[in-house]
């Protein structure tokens, strides 16, 4: 077998010091979070100043969606919000956009999950149009909760959360949804937890910390040959060390991907 590559290391940016703190640690990306508020698109020449200042490209988390239930307000407002940050996106070179649409069936009604998997059809076509690649996040969902929209919409994408996958179940889901869907994962999101099934217990630990499966979860992206960002979603303090482990963890992934042990 031959050489396996290393997914490339990113990590999220709240603010422009985030970006600068990301790049003094040695990674060439950062994943502009807007979670927290929009307020670092206020000046998108400076994003993109500091983007090719620091030699750093650029991927997009958006907001929350708010009511998940809310499909006016989902196929309205929100949606031209989605355009709108598309636009920003694309004037700072990011071509991959991260969204919130939850569509668990045990907690979003089957109907409002199918009327949402439309609503992401047009979403990922206008990424389409624009040259951005619209990927949603699992977050408690398995595999038959996200075919739907899989199915109908073939631009959507997929942002694999593995600490979300440890979230209300058993099982670590995010392994499943990359066995099911593994040409739709074009961005990955690394954080561990204890498990649990509150909102309260995603605790973005530092890797390591929680009770991830991390190893057997890089095996199977070295498997499957993702090449995306792997982007950090833990704390600035905790960054640093998260960035260490996880290269311990892609380089033995990689011997074993290689030796086949």
């Amino acid at each position: 077998m031959g050489l396996v590559a290393f997914p490339e290391l990113c990590a999220r940016a709240y603010t422009l010091e985030d970006i600068r703190y990301i790049r003094k640690l040695g990674l060439k990306a950062a994943e502009i979070n807007l979670l927290r508020g929009e307020g670092i698109f206020e000046d998108l020449s400076v994003l993109r100043s500091l983007g090719a200042e620091l030699g750093m490209g650029y991927v997009v988390h958006g907001p929350n969606e708010g009511d998940p239930c809310d499909l006016r307000k989902l196929g309205g407002s929100f949606f031209e919000k989605i355009l709108a940050i598309m636009d920003a996106s694309l004037e700072i070179g990011a071509r991959v956009l991260t969204v919130h649409f939850w569509m668990d069936r045990r907690f979003i009604p089957r109907e409002v999950v199918s009327r949402k998997a439309e609503i992401l059809e047009r979403m990922a076509l206008e990424g389409k149009k624009r040259g951005i690649i619209l990927c949603l996040e699992n977050l408690s969902e398995d595999p038959q909760d996200l075919r739907l929209a899989l199915e109908i919409s073939p631009f959507l994408g997929l942002t694999l959360d593995v600490g979300h996958g440890q979230l209300m179940s058993s099982r670590n889901r995010a392994l499943e949804l990359l066995e099911a869907y593994p040409a739709r994962v074009k961005h990955v999101h690394i954080h561990d937890n204890r498990g649990g099934s509150l909102v309260e217990d995603d605790l973005h630990l530092p890797v390591g910390e929680g009770c991830v499966d991390f190893e057997s979860f890089f095996q199977a992206l070295m498997r499957k040959g993702y090449r995306g960002l792997l982007s950090l979603e833990v704390s600035s303090d905790a960054l640093d060390e998260s960035i260490r482990r996880v290269r311990v963890l892609l380089q033995e992934a990689r011997r074993k991907a290689i030796h086949g042990n």
